[in-house]
């Protein structure tokens, strides 16, 4: 039950990105004066931790490397009173949509979302900041789409449908596409790509600064599965639901996104351990979600039938 992180980018500065400067508090949303630094920092990741010793990774498995992180890929954080009173967050990605708010994320990171308080969406966290002073602030979440056949950090064949949708309400500076530049969710062609993974890590004994890792890969199938799987360290609890992207252009803020962390164990392997991440390979069924999300299609009007896994075929 595991969540997990990645992505591979050379280290880029991004033009344009500026912290805005303090906010005036009279025009602070609701959700802005809830999420202050301290509430964000103690936020905690969706998941079992994955610390598998170090010791046991394969001889010359690379690491991610902790960069400033994407415009688009950010964390969710909510006030998480189903699960004790603690904050929470996992990894997400805005994706292109007719209505410029949408964003990918892990089912198993979903259904925690759905029944959370002051659930919001932070593009390019920054830890220390608080939800004012965030480089694209933060956006209320409003909606969640999760396809109904998926049960939470299974190993069954449902587990192929690990994603998810959130649909996300404007904040001061706009809608979240057009203040971050967007993915476009991509149907992928077959289990090997050369992807960069992205993720952010939730605990601070693994990633001090909270902040945003990366992992230029190359993709297999998980037998049995239709499951992209990575070999790559540094992917612990947080990072499940964070982008596989490819042909990303930093000057456009665009690119393609084939597949998200999660899947079988919420996207690792039994032992837990951080250098085998695992992402559902979209198909006819992620394609139908995306729909219903840009849509807005009524929970009980998301029907489907039974899931059959596809082995052998991408329909």
């Amino acid at each position: 039950m595991r969540s997990r992180w990645l992505l591979a980018l050379a280290l880029i500065v991004f033009a344009g990105v500026l912290r805005p400067g303090p906010a005036a508090a009279s025009t602070l949303t609701e959700d802005e004066r809830f999420w202050t630094a301290e509430r964000m920092a103690d936020a905690v990741s969706v998941g079992a931790d994955q610390y598998g010793p170090r010791a046991d990774m394969p001889v010359g498995t690379k690491n991610g490397t902790y960069f400033g992180g994407l415009p688009m890929v950010g964390t969710f954080f909510y006030d998480g009173k189903p699960f004790g009173g603690r904050a929470t967050s996992c990894t997400g990605s805005v994706v292109h949509s007719r209505g410029k708010d949408l964003v990918l994320t892990a089912a198993h990171c979903a259904i925690g979302l759905k029944s959370a308080t002051h659930p919001i969406f932070v593009p390019q966290y920054r830890h220390g900041s608080s939800a004012a002073d965030q480089p694209s602030g933060v956006f209320e979440v409003k909606r969640i789409f999760v396809d109904p056949r998926y049960r939470q950090n299974t190993t069954e064949p449902v587990s192929d449908l690990d994603f998810a949708f959130a649909r996300l309400a404007p904040n001061g500076k706009g809608k979240a596409e057009n203040v971050t530049g967007s993915l476009t969710f991509t149907r992928a062609s077959g289990y090997r790509h050369s992807p960069t993974v992205i993720g952010y890590p939730g605990d601070e004994d693994v990633n001090r600064k909270h902040q945003a890792l990366r992992c230029d890969v190359t993709t297999s199938r998980l037998p049995g599965f239709r499951q992209m799987q990575m070999v790559c360290g540094g992917f612990h609890g947080g990072v499940s639901g964070g982008p596989w992207i490819t042909d990303y252009d930093s000057r456009t803020r665009t690119g393609k996104v084939i597949g998200n962390t999660g899947g079988y164990n919420g996207g690792g392997n039994d032992e837990n351990v951080d250098w085998i991440t695992y992402s559902p390979l979209y198909a006819a069924d992620a394609q139908a979600l995306y729909d219903d999300a840009v849509a807005g299609t009524k929970d009980a009007d998301i029907k489907r039938r039974p899931y059959v896994s596809g082995l052998g075929q991408l329909g």
